[in-house]
């Protein structure tokens, strides 16, 4: 391949499309075209047929829940969005294309686009599932992880072009809206059963809350505690934004499977609710005291007793519940933009391109 300084990227990632408008800005303003592609487009043929069949398959026990039929027709989601993917970089020639993982591309594909462009994945998941970019590293000419074990475990199975790339906020995105307080807490994401328990015990200790997810209300169907907070499946932008405002103590409780003080990467919770000039009380882990210091700008507690003492805390402790806000916001502005982070990845191409 001809070294070429990076003039257009395309960036992949799944429907949270704000990072994806966030690069675009940073890498405009190095002066780099950029664009997006959504991997999640799909047809009517996947949606209503084989999907169906899919899950009738999994509710009976025909097959298992990590296994599904018609992988290889060529209308499946598999197939088909790896085959819109390939045409997007056909039609645009980009120099670099960033797949932020999560996400299934067929390795035909994958190697079509390689033949291509410079292919540099990013795995923003937790770290228990580190196995699955594993498989697929051969195909990239780097590979970016949250998680600073996940680079120390792939750089023990040889894998070396690999390094640590963390999450950043737009302020553009998330940023204060000044408006009453209405809840003592608020949750945004999927039920999980690890959720369950320290959501049974935020409500134990105020009744006052809102949570946003999806399967919330269908478990919680006999726990009214917890189901007359339920306020929706989804909240996005605007509302999102209004949401942590409108609340006093917002939560972050992720669903990896990872004991919290061994947990070595965070997810964009960490930044967006500091952002907005919000309490966080968060998971402490080994990472976190890398990108917040816990107790001045985020409140960070070890395990469910400790949760629960500190919401009751800072609900009750205005003072200090706000000055938390108010340093978390200046550190987290200050320091975490996506300027920053396409200059890293502009850099890791140039690396890239003087090896070869």
């Amino acid at each position: 391949m001809k070294v070429t300084k990076l003039k257009r990227i395309l960036i992949v990632t799944t429907t949270d499309l704000t990072i994806i408008r966030s690069l675009q800005k940073a890498f405009g303003k190095a002066g780099i075209e950029a664009h997006g592609f959504n991997p999640y487009i799909n047809n009517w043929f996947d949606r209503h047929i084989i999907h169906h069949l899919n899950k009738q398959a999994h509710n009976l026990r025909i097959l298992p829940k990590d296994r599904y039929f018609f992988n290889d027709h060529p209308m499946s989601h598999l197939q088909y969005r790896s085959r819109m993917l390939l045409e997007k970089v056909e039609e645009i020639s980009p120099d670099l294309v960033l797949i932020i993982r999560g996400i299934s591309i067929t390795e035909d594909v994958m190697r079509k686009i390689r033949g291509r462009a410079v292919l540099f994945g990013w795995w923003v998941e937790g770290e228990e599932m580190i196995e699955e970019p594993l498989k697929e590293m051969d195909f990239f000419d780097h590979y970016f992880f949250i998680s600073s074990s996940c680079v120390e475990e792939s750089r023990k199975r040889g894998f070396g072009k690999t390094s640590l790339l963390r999450h950043s906020v737009d302020p553009d995105i998330f940023h204060p809206v000044e408006c009453e307080k209405r809840y003592d807490w608020c949750f945004v994401g999927a039920w999980s059963h690890k959720r369950q328990a320290y959501i049974e015990k935020a409500a134990a200790v105020s009744g006052n809350g809102a949570i946003y997810g999806k399967k919330w209300f269908k478990k919680n169907i006999f726990n009214p505690s917890i189901r007359k907070a339920v306020k929706g499946k989804y909240i996005r932008g605007d509302g999102l934004i209004r949401l942590y405002g409108e609340t006093r103590v917002a939560l972050n409780i992720s669903r990896w499977n990872i004991a919290d003080e061994k947990r070595t990467g965070e997810n964009m919770r960490v930044l967006e609710v500091p952002a907005c000039r919000a309490a966080l009380l968060t998971e402490d882990s080994q990472s976190l005291s890398a990108i917040v210091t816990p107790q001045r700008h985020v409140i960070a507690f070890n395990g469910i007793d400790d949760f629960g003492k500190r919401l009751a805390y800072y609900i009750g402790n205005e003072g200090e519940r706000l000055e938390v806000a108010r340093e978390g916001f200046e550190h987290v502005t200050s320091r975490y933009s996506y300027e920053d982070m396409a200059k890293a990845i502009i850099e890791r191409y140039g690396e890239h391109q003087g090896a070869g």
